[in-house]
């Protein structure tokens, strides 16, 4: 009988009026967590509130109101009995004292997280380093800490102990400490040095900064964690470092490993992926082959966590039942499931060593490590226990992992599985079926456990990557084959090559292995060209409807075990929870306002425009001369879809610069777009029939804007379109060949988008409206050409009278721009110019048609505005 279930009348007719109330309530069902893991869950959201500090309190509120409102209200007489609480989802009769021993504890563990994340978050460094340029190699000495090796041939090498040395025109001959440690990103490195040797080179040294948009994380955040605040970049054979000290027998045998498997092994991609499956290395894993796998929602399986510790249990497993065949009465004295913990557990640290025990793998087998123990000590709740306890040794010794994404990922799938157990229970009962059930049951099993895991990662998946894979049939085959024949395979040839008698047998094995998965890639890569791999881009959720997210799964946990424990008025919260900020989302796109936001795309520009009803154009998109970064994937689309789908009205192109449209490839490529348009001069050679097939593939009409056009875009609000005419488009300067653009409502000029423009076509404008003074006017500039001197021109910002003036470089640009004399030009006539470089994104919002800007950025907060603004002839 379940303890909130009032009980019916026993044999002698006693009722529950009858029963005399306890003193005090019932212990909770739910969550159902021992006090120390409360506080524990405490701590953690301690830790995130240092960085999320109003999701992070909202979250404790919840969690207390949860905790309380768990405990069951106390069986009382009838003629004492109170009417209903109020507030179903609250302890109507939980005594005051009960009430501060339930929630004084855990508000303590939520202050004590952001106390030690305030103490042990790394600060920057002193600056104060001239040598430290990113035009002028500088010579340092230090001490290899770690390699990362990454897809394309890629190495992440992380330095400690550097020392910058004087230049050979210095006074200085003691050399200075850098602070901190410095990542150096090599690509297709001739030779890698191993950890612990020491490396003099000369680098091209910068502060690391990464872009800053609304809702996206700050790549310089993720690095100060680690430590590293300084990064460099080399390609190919172009750096010639010197290698001194011995590298460590381990790595050396590790290297020796390695080199035995390629040669083992016929070269591929299923090469690639048996070393990256086998040894955490993924260096000749081919980018298109990881965004295939992604697509694919396979991605976990490349990542050395705890599904590949968990084929290498399996493999102790194997062992534990092969030990019962050949002496059953073994289990007598040791069980099978300990027997198999036991033998994991070499078997679990060769592999911690073969992965160079990264992170999440060394994560991964604490986890082991704590299921481990609890089952040898005969403990119920081993999966949910042994998550806490692992939980607790990792943060213990370093608090800030709670910041890492693959530990949150862990985390919350380990967790989603512990909750959903009785309906995974019954799923993987395959043993007890008939051997032709079997393997069908084995594939929805494992299908089971994909699904419930997704489930608890949605919210973050969405959040951090911006796709979510609908292909999760994929696992049930993708799965058994690496754990049933990859992994076997490919340990054992490991095993093999460890011995000359044994070396003979490794070729046979993994190049089995490596076949079978490149008949794996080969498959993929042809379901990808039918066009069955499409990931689906996602509205990436605002925190609010995270935690609504999260409390329905949770109450839908307790549903299963109890459903009497679920509060009504909890599931009516999450759901307000979840619901509430798309509505206000819509309602405030009704409203009568317009935003304009510069966004941070490095050395080259976005302009997104959001009118009333909720229409948005993208005026350019950004872009990189190299193919390695897509900027519209990884900046313009999780920016753009930050509590908002996947839709825009129109995109316009300014100009056929790499910079202002390489960025736009992906939203055309996955948005749904209503129009394309340019002043009729697009790209060429492969990035114009890149644009061209996608804006046919997915029928999207082109625009020609050309001078004099006016671009209705509702509610009142027009582009004025004020360059170029035809006799510009042939020009040899694509920048004079830009789109010149006037933001207008109901009469009032919002801002001025005048593209690359120089002083040729900047001459040509200003003449063209010398009759029309008024017709450049406008309360925000956007400086032509990323502030350029090519574009200088201090009488087209006197007819333009900007309040504010706005320039998208990249930080620490190698054009120097802005140019000194634009903002001294700025600055004689106090108009504040804000450069992404140093403010991220910029937005202005106009809350009405006569209401004056409100200037923000997102490193610096809310602008004033130097001057007050003119109102007059509008």
């Amino acid at each position: 009988m379940s303890r909130d279930q009032p009980p019916s009348p026993d044999a002698q007719g006693t009722t529950a009026s009858e029963i005399t109330p306890p003193k005090s309530p019932v212990h909770p069902i739910w969550p159902g967590l021992l006090p120390w893991q409360h506080l524990l869950c405490a701590w953690v959201l301690g830790m995130l509130a240092w960085e999320w500090p109003v999701p992070g309190a909202t979250a404790l509120l919840l969690y207390l109101i949860a905790l309380l409102g768990s405990w069951s209200r106390p069986l009382v007489k009838t003629q004492t009995a109170l009417p209903p609480a109020k507030y179903p989802f609250l302890p109507g009769h939980l005594p005051r004292p009960q009430i501060f021993r339930t929630a004084v504890p855990p508000l303590l563990a939520f202050a004590l997280g952001v106390a030690a994340v305030h103490h042990l978050h790394p600060a920057p460094p002193p600056g104060g380093f001239p040598e430290i340029n990113h035009r002028t190699p500088t010579t340092i000495t230090a001490q290899v800490a770690e390699i990362r090796p990454r897809p394309g041939d890629h190495f992440q090498i992380i330095l400690r102990d550097v020392q910058i040395q004087p230049a050979e025109n210095s006074s200085e001959t003691a050399p200075r400490a850098l602070g901190g440690k410095l990542l150096w990103n090599w690509q297709s490195p001739p030779d890698v040095p191993s950890p612990g040797q020491e490396v003099r080179v000369a680098l091209r040294i910068r502060p690391i900064q990464g872009m800053a948009n609304p809702g996206m994380n700050r790549s310089e955040d993720y690095w100060a964690r680690q430590g590293i605040f300084h990064r460099a970049y080399s390609r190919e054979a172009n750096t010639a470092p010197d290698y001194s000290g011995v590298s460590s027998p381990a790595w050396e045998y590790r290297r020796q490993l390695r080199d035995k498997l390629l040669s083992s092994t016929p070269p591929g991609q299923g090469q690639a992926m048996l070393l990256a499956l086998l040894m955490g290395d993924r260096s000749l894993l081919a980018p298109e082959t990881m965004d295939m796998v992604q697509r694919a929602s396979l991605a976990h399986s490349l990542a050395l966590s705890g599904m590949h510790l968990g084929f290498v249990v399996g493999l102790g497993w194997l062992g534990a039942t092969v030990l019962g065949w050949v002496r059953p009465q073994i289990y007598l004295r040791l069980p099978r499931p300990k027997l198999a913990v036991l033998l994991s557990v070499p078997l679990v640290l060769g592999y911690l060593w073969l992965g160079q025990a990264v992170p999440s793998l060394l994560r991964a087998a604490l986890m082991f490590g704590s299921w481990g123990l609890l089952l040898l000590l005969n403990r119920q709740r081993v999966l949910l226990d042994g998550l806490f306890l692992a939980l607790l040794i990792i943060l213990a010794l370093s608090p800030l992992a709670v910041f890492d994404l693959r530990l949150q990922l862990s985390a919350l799938a380990v967790a989603g599985l512990a909750l959903a157990w009785p309906l995974g229970r019954e799923a993987l009962r395959f043993t007890q079926r008939p051997w032709w059930q079997k393997p069908l049951a084995a594939g929805l099993g494992i299908l089971a456990v994909s699904i419930v895991a997704t489930l608890a990662l949605l919210p973050l998946q969405a959040w951090y990557f911006g796709r979510i894979s609908p292909h999760l049939y994929l696992n049930m085959l993708w799965l058994p084959l690496l754990g049933l024949a990859v992994f076997p395979l490919g340990l054992t040839g490991l095993l093999a090559l460890l011995t000359p008698w044994t070396a003979p047998l490794a070729p046979p094995l993994l190049g089995l292995a490596s076949g079978i998965l490149e008949a794996m890639v080969g498959g993929l890569a042809a379901l990808d060209q039918i066009g069955w791999l499409e990931a689906t881009i996602a509205l990436r959720p605002l925190w609010p409807q995270i935690l609504g997210y999260w409390m329905l799964l949770l109450a839908a946990a307790a549903w299963w075990r109890t459903p009497q424990s679920v509060r009504p008025m909890a599931v009516v919260l999450a759901l307000s929870l979840l619901v509430l900020p798309g509505l206000t989302t819509i309602l405030s796109d009704q409203r009568s306002q317009i935003t304009l936001r510069l966004l941070d795309v490095s050395q080259g520009q976005a302009v997104l425009l959001e009118l009333p009803g909720g229409s948005r154009w993208l005026v350019d998109g950004g872009g990189f001369w190299s193919w390695d970064y897509d900027l519209g994937r990884n900046i313009i689309t999780p920016t753009l879809t930050h509590g908002r789908p996947p839709r825009l009205t129109g995109i316009a192109l300014s100009h056929a610069h790499f910079d202002h449209y390489r960025g736009l490839f992906y939203p055309l490529d996955h948005f749904r777009v209503r129009e394309f348009a340019s002043q009729g001069r697009g790209p060429e050679g492969r990035d114009g029939r890149i644009l061209h097939e996608t804006l046919n593939r997915r029928a999207i009409p082109e625009i020609v804007w050309s001078k004099g056009d006016v671009i209705d875009l509702g509610k009142g609000v027009v582009l004025e379109v004020l360059h170029p005419d035809t006799d510009w488009l042939t020009a040899d300067n694509q920048n004079d060949a830009s789109l010149v653009l006037r933001l207008v409502w109901n009469g009032r000029p919002l801002a001025l988008l005048p593209g690359d423009i120089e002083q040729p076509s900047i001459a040509a404008l200003l003449q063209s409206l010398a009759a029309a003074p008024d017709a450049l006017r406008a309360e925000a500039l956007i400086i032509p050409h990323h502030g350029s001197r090519t574009s200088h021109s201090p009488q087209l910002y006197a007819l333009v009278r900007p309040e504010v003036a706005l320039v998208s470089t990249g930080f620490l640009n190698r054009f120097n721009h802005p140019h000194p004399e634009i903002k001294q030009t700025l600055d004689n006539m106090n108009a504040p110019l804000l450069n992404t470089a140093e403010h991220g994104a910029v937005t202005i919002h106009w809350t009405g048609p006569k209401a004056p800007p409100r200037v923000t950025s997102e490193r610096g907060g809310p602008v004033e505005l130097g001057r007050k603004m003119e109102m007059t002839g509008y």
